[in-house]
């Protein structure tokens, strides 16, 4: 009887270290959440306006999640033309990109109306357009497989060159650049009888060092960051167009994360978006008003008819190519 006792008190006493050591070993078992990186390309370049605010909407996510959840930016256009990164997100090998309109009409090619030549004179006017139909474009583009993450704006696009350029018909003795997989300024070019040289974002420097090309359109930050700006004389004071741009995801990528992290992602992007448009157009202001002192002779524009002429044809051109013409009156209805 004392035996069977001291047997009893000895299980008995053991026991709490035991369920001590059980739940030690299941905790060792049970592996923490697995830490998520998203890969995102970009052309745009280290150090310039959208990639500083990716890197802190990175290290935002990095603080919100407890590091949990982070991105890995590939800058520069080390992945690629935008053509081939869309490609990489399709298979699985990038998760998103911040990509121009190049990009975005390889998912949903209506996003690009909001670049249409002439369609904007005002920032204001772009953004009543874009709430009015920001619900079509989520849609849209959840239908394609992508999450639409926000606007990334290159900014106004203006007609940059070696020589003064005041109206269309003077353009015609310009080479200019256009970009291989651009679906606008090619109809712009067309319709003013103009000869373009097609290259990708990479080979333009080049092709401006080398005298291949003489021109091009873009916006004042993007031919300062891309050191175009170096290569020219003058820039046409007129807003051509908006060269729009954005960020995006594969719905697998987003899905893929718990739903806290998702919440984090869609709710850090609202707000770094916004402090992009606002920076980018801030930096705009500034980089016009340094064209002097980059010796670039800024050229005023009289008469603006033969311009918006040649917008509206380039426009009608469009019509039915990149969208309806149903959906291309709403953006221009809501502006």
């Amino acid at each position: 009887m004392k035996r069977t006792r001291f047997a009893l008190l000895a299980l008995l006493t053991g026991l709490p270290a035991a369920l001590l050591a059980a739940r030690g070993a299941d905790a060792q078992e049970a592996p923490a959440a697995a830490a998520r990186t998203l890969s995102v390309a970009t052309l745009a370049p280290a150090g310039s306006t959208w990639h500083r605010v990716l890197e802190a909407w990175n290290r935002e996510l990095r603080r919100r999640t407890n590091k949990s959840l982070q991105l890995r930016i590939f800058a520069g256009g080390v992945q690629g033309d935008e053509s081939e990164v869309i490609r990489k997100i399709r298979n699985g090998r990038l998760d998103g990109a911040a990509v121009t309109a190049v990009g975005l009409s390889q998912i949903h090619r209506p996003a690009i109306v909001f670049q249409m030549p002439g369609m904007f004179s005002s920032y204001a006017q772009l953004d009543r357009a874009r709430a009015a139909t920001q619900n079509d474009i989520n849609t849209a583009f959840t239908t394609a497989g992508f999450a639409f993450m926000g606007w990334a704006d290159v900014g106004m696009s203006r007609l940059f060159s070696r020589s003064p350029i005041t109206s269309p018909a003077e353009m015609r003795a310009l080479h200019p650049y256009v970009w291989r997989d651009d679906s606008v300024m090619p109809a712009v070019f067309s319709e003013a009888n103009v000869t373009t040289v097609p290259l990708q974002i990479p080979e333009v420097l080049t092709a401006l060092q080398t005298n291949r090309v003489d021109s091009f359109f873009t916006s004042p930050v993007a031919a300062i960051s891309l050191q175009w700006a170096q290569r020219v004389t003058h820039m046409t004071d007129l807003n051509a167009a908006v060269v729009v741009g954005a960020t995006v995801f594969s719905n697998t990528a987003v899905n893929s994360l718990p739903a806290d992290q998702q919440a984090v992602l869609r709710e850090t992007a609202g707000q770094f978006h916004q402090l992009l448009i606002q920076n980018l157009r801030r930096d705009e202001t500034a980089a016009i008003r340094s064209m002097a002192t980059r010796g670039i002779t800024v050229v005023p524009v009289t008469d603006t008819g033969a311009w918006n002429s040649l917008f509206e044809r380039a426009r009608t051109r469009l019509t039915g190519r990149i969208a309806d013409a149903a959906f291309i009156n709403r953006v221009r209805s809501a502006r």
